[in-house]
């Protein structure tokens, strides 16, 4: 784990510290991101993913089995020079949106990315999706651009859906789905840029990052840009067998089309 230096460019953040009630026995003994996905805990897969675009920091808060996290930080960082991680302990754990706020004085650009620990991509390598969010962020019109999903590119997934855009542009205003409007709802890949001002008109130091979202919404600087690819949910245990199943058998399919994790 490294020191934060003043010099230290910062503008990612990683979501590790929450509980994972969802994957059972699968989260008795490491905390929900360090769970494996074909052989790979899904942190690694991200962190690897993030140096591969050249980004050289970022922030991973922990609680829940914090000591599980924070030694898988220090043996990536004595195997892998990048991105240089910082770890912020959470004692008593503050939520999505909280876990945010406590360092966001560490970061030195106003928007920052923010991504949930337990979230994986199947993508394209010539279709970056960190990058298709960057190109797209606007800062005079948008606080928050979330990274968004079809359903049925939503491997693992069984709710109803997160949102609907108002448009079928690339970039579009988007709001809450609706009872009954799943076939026209998009899922939120846990992956977004926000712009750090939201976070002065929250008083609260535990709070969900859907507090930011309903902020933005009524500000209608909400967006989303579509996800080119899979979406992989890994919420339960059922959901893991799902999305490994999912990999296994379309592994010919899926090269054939150059899709990476």
């Amino acid at each position: 784990m490294q020191k934060f230096k003043k010099n230290n460019l910062i503008n990612t953040m990683i979501l590790c510290a929450g509980r994972g009630k969802r994957m059972r026995y699968k989260t008795k003994y490491i905390a929900k991101p360090l769970i494996k996905i074909r052989n790979e805990p899904i942190l690694r897969t991200n962190l690897r993913y993030l140096a591969k675009l050249g980004i050289k920091n970022c922030i991973i808060n922990n609680s829940y089995k914090y000591r599980t996290i924070q030694n898988f930080i220090k043996d990536y960082s004595y195997k892998n020079p990048y991105p240089k991680i910082y770890s912020s302990y959470e004692k008593e754990r503050l939520e999505t949106g909280g876990g945010v706020k406590k360092i966001l004085h560490l970061f030195n650009k106003n928007n920052i990315l923010v991504i949930n620990g337990d979230s994986l991509l199947l993508k394209k390598p010539y279709i970056c999706p960190v990058s298709k969010l960057y190109d797209n962020f606007n800062s005079t019109k948008m606080k928050i651009l979330l990274l968004i999903a079809p359903i049925k590119n939503s491997i693992g997934y069984k709710g109803k859906g997160d949102f609907i855009m108002e448009t079928d542009k690339i970039v579009s205003r988007i709001q809450r789905s609706k009872k009954n409007s799943r076939s026209k709802s998009y899922v939120f890949t846990g992956w977004q840029i926000i712009n750090k001002e939201l976070f002065n008109h929250i008083e609260e130091k535990k709070f969900s990052l859907n507090l930011l979202y309903d902020l933005a919404l009524d500000q209608k600087k909400l967006f989303a840009v579509k996800l080119d690819g899979f979406f992989l949910h890994a919420s339960t245990p059922k959901s893991i067998m799902q999305i490994e199943q999912f990999t296994n058998y379309n592994k010919k399919a899926l090269n054939e089309k150059n899709y990476i994790l």
